[in-house]
């Protein structure tokens, strides 16, 4: 299979502040390569001049600021594809402060490729749940519109971003509790229903702050596919490549990569003929 398309998201969590990180992030984003990524909590300001210097094959695009919010999402693309970004304001769900969703459409060998990068509600109270679920509804509504146009064929589609499934703590009310994991089983079905699959990944955690009550972390991280795509594997056979903390072999080294470059993970794949 030849490879099609390359992807990576990531939670540059804060991405701001001293030169030193950023130049480490921007030199890691170099390494991987992507054709298309997305970068969370980006502070444009402070991150251009490192992205415009160290990644002159890409172009970029940053969406709108949010109300009393600079935490913005960046996306990068080669200059050599034919690209076109949209911002997609139903993500917001009607909240100035939600951040919008990033829809990346990509046109390779005359055929689309359609990449939602998204930033979900964090926190597991009720309000946060519930907002959560409804930008993974207008996810799926978005790949349901996107097949009726492209029949008689599926809309090559993927979702994926730092999703912060979580679960649901209603306080006083045990009985409509999710844990974390039968969020992830509830997203996975709604997407299914969608004609989408949950990419399996190299390392199911993706989020962890180094701190011991946290640990050993999360997984927060997901990507969605349209179920007709093919997709590079990697070890394991996983369909994605979960990069940075959870490769470390020790505590240490994974709490240095923390300090140095995010409590998130980059995740990273391909899409192949």
């Amino acid at each position: 299979m030849a490879k099609i398309l390359s992807f990576a998201s990531w939670n540059v969590e804060h991405f701001r502040g001293k030169p030193e990180r950023v130049d480490r992030v921007v030199e890691l984003l170099d390494e991987t390569d992507p054709d298309v990524f997305a970068l969370y909590e980006v502070y444009g300001k402070d991150v251009f001049q490192g992205l415009m210097d160290k990644m002159s094959t890409h172009n970029f695009f940053l969406t709108e600021n949010t109300r009393d919010h600079d935490m913005e999402i960046l996306i990068g693309f080669r200059r050599s594809l034919s690209v076109f970004v949209t911002q997609r304001e139903e993500f917001r769900s009607k909240v100035p402060t939600l951040r919008p969703g990033a829809l990346v459409t990509v046109r390779r060998s005359g055929k689309d490729y359609m990449l939602l990068f998204l930033h979900a509600k964090s926190f597991p109270d009720p309000r946060s749940w519930g907002l959560r679920d409804d930008m993974f509804k207008h996810a799926t509504s978005l790949k349901r519109k996107l097949d009726r146009a492209s029949a008689p064929d599926q809309a090559r589609y993927l979702c994926l971003g730092d999703l912060n499934t979580m679960g649901l703590n209603a306080t006083y009310n045990s009985l409509s509790d999710l844990s974390a994991e039968q969020e992830i089983e509830s997203v996975t079905r709604r997407f299914k229903a969608a004609r989408m699959k949950r990419l399996s990944k190299t390392h199911e955690l993706s989020w962890w702050n180094g701190r011991d009550n946290y640990a050993p972390g999360s997984q927060l991280d997901h990507v969605f596919a349209d179920n007709q795509l093919n997709m590079k594997t990697f070890a394991g056979g996983a369909q994605v490549q979960v990069i940075g903390w959870p490769e470390k072999a020790t505590l240490s080294e994974q709490r240095q990569w923390i300090d140095e470059y995010s409590d998130h993970a980059l995740i990273y794949g391909e899409i192949h003929s």
